[in-house]
């Protein structure tokens, strides 16, 4: 006999990269505007609440004015300029150009020779440095990385400015400016690395010194986007922090969670320090987690995917009749390129999961014996079984009377027992009485379990 009882739950799932350029930031609910509504809420004026603001606006912007190190999402270069014995030279200039889309900044060396450019987007950079009676020097594909330092030293020679001096960088550079241990994965790496069913990147993390291997921890409905955990250098993977283009991504119920994970396709770079990092990536105390989402060029570019896994092609468990209906199919694609060349730059994708899980479990059921009154299945395995009549006796449960070869008689089964009895399905499996005691196991019932997510 075979009852197969089909359940489906259909939650839908489309993952959106928030990656258009240029990107916006956001604020946290409770964050610094939340704190200026309440400062600023009450009986003040309006010329209070304008002061206030105006003040920190510009307290801000001051801040924001002094260069940065230690920073998150942005890279930076940085440098000593000297002559060809050692000596430096300051007020050089220091130009450099993004590969990808052409922006160019610029800067001069101090009067120790020191420059540096803060706040770059990841990416390939030409390095130029000039000066009037020295030949220009040039580095090609200085390769800058978020929240690093791109170290990029010239020794200028002398002759013409219309001379130069072209270095070709290495692929990667030697860390020198920062002590923090860290691995990075870039984009390549994420796309044809083998990732897990749901092409997480987090099951990258796995390569990482010190991580334990990473886990789901928590049911589908609880987290949809399929987040993993896992615990670097002995620390709890709460204390783990994921950062999304810079802000903060927790699931504020599961906080061992990233609240939001991005699709492989639009992923640029994922930079995991687990240790001595910089106290821009805190709030972390195993390992602070930067992903920064790729943005567009000046080159119109894109990707299209499409993954499935079915039931046809996977085997049968062991102890499962037949093979159940599964199947897993990710499918997507992303796009890029110019706005207005070398000015304004867009990047979208788009991931879609439909997924359908199946599961056989086995269930207690009565036989239809028992569905009759007839317990002399259980009878026949313990003799021991008694099944007393509750209309005899006395009060206290002495002197009852058992029903003959455990039979109960059918006008003595209520309607409402009958009613309740009808709704138990049928087995449709062996089963076994072996652990009958006082009361027995029955028949098994083998039923099949699907969900689907689209």
């Amino acid at each position: 006999m075979a009852l197969e009882v089909y359940s489906r739950r259909t939650p839908n799932r489309l993952d959106l990269a928030p990656a258009l350029a240029p990107r916006c930031g956001f604020v946290p609910k409770e964050g610094p505007l939340s704190l200026f509504s309440s400062w600023t809420s009450g009986r003040r004026d309006w010329s209070g609440r304008r002061l206030l603001v105006a003040s920190f606006a510009i307290l801000t912007s001051g801040l924001l004015a002094v260069p940065a190190h230690a920073q998150v999402l942005y890279g930076s270069i940085v440098g000593v300029v000297q002559d060809a014995q050692g000596s430096t030279i300051p007020a050089a200039t220091v130009t450099i150009v993004n590969k990808d889309t052409t922006r160019t900044q610029e800067t001069v060396s101090n009067e120790n020779g020191e420059y540096t450019l803060p706040n770059l987007q990841p990416g390939l950079y030409d390095v130029k440095i000039g000066l009037q009676g020295f030949r220009e020097f040039v580095k090609t594909n200085v390769p800058v990385t978020a929240g690093q330092i791109s170290r990029v030293e010239a020794k200028l020679e002398i002759g013409s400015l219309t001379e130069t001096v072209t270095v070709e960088s290495a692929a990667q550079l030697l860390q020198t400016d920062k002590s923090d241990l860290h691995t990075e994965l870039k984009s390549k790496e994420i796309v044809n690395l083998p990732l897990n069913q749901y092409r997480n990147y987090q099951a990258l993390i796995n390569l990482v010194p010190g991580a334990t291997p990473a886990s789901f921890q928590n049911a589908q409905t609880d987290t949809p986007g399929r987040s993993l955990r896992t615990n670097v250098n002995g620390m709890d993977g709460q204390s783990n922090n994921t950062r999304i283009d810079g802000a903060s991504s927790v699931n504020i119920w599961l906080p061992h969670h990233a609240g939001y994970v991005a699709p492989a396709e639009t992923i640029d770079t994922v930079n995991i320090s687990t240790n001595n990092f910089d106290a821009a990536a805190g709030m972390a105390g195993g390992a602070a987690i930067t992903l920064v989402t790729k943005s567009g060029t000046n080159t119109v570019k894109g990707s299209a995917f499409y993954f499935r896994n079915q039931d046809e092609l996977n085997s049968k468990a062991f102890f499962d009749p037949v093979k159940p209906n599964s199947s897993l199919s990710i499918g997507g694609g992303t796009v890029g390129g110019p706005v207005v060349k070398n000015k304004l730059f867009y990047f979208a994708g788009v991931e879609s999961n439909r997924e359908r899980n199946s599961r056989f479990d086995q269930y207690t059921v009565p036989t239809a014996k028992m569905r009759n009154g007839d317990f002399s299945e259980v009878l026949a395995v313990n003799p021991k079984f008694h099944l007393y009549d509750p209309t005899t006796g006395n009060a206290d449960g002495t002197g009852r009377t058992e029903f003959p070869g455990a039979v109960i008689p059918a006008n003595r089964i209520a309607s409402v027992a009958k009613a309740i009895q009808a709704l138990y399905p049928a087995p449709n499996n062996a089963g076994t009485n072996n652990a009958c005691r006082t009361t027995c196991s029955s028949r098994g019932i083998r039923r099949p379990f699907a969900t689907t997510t689209t």
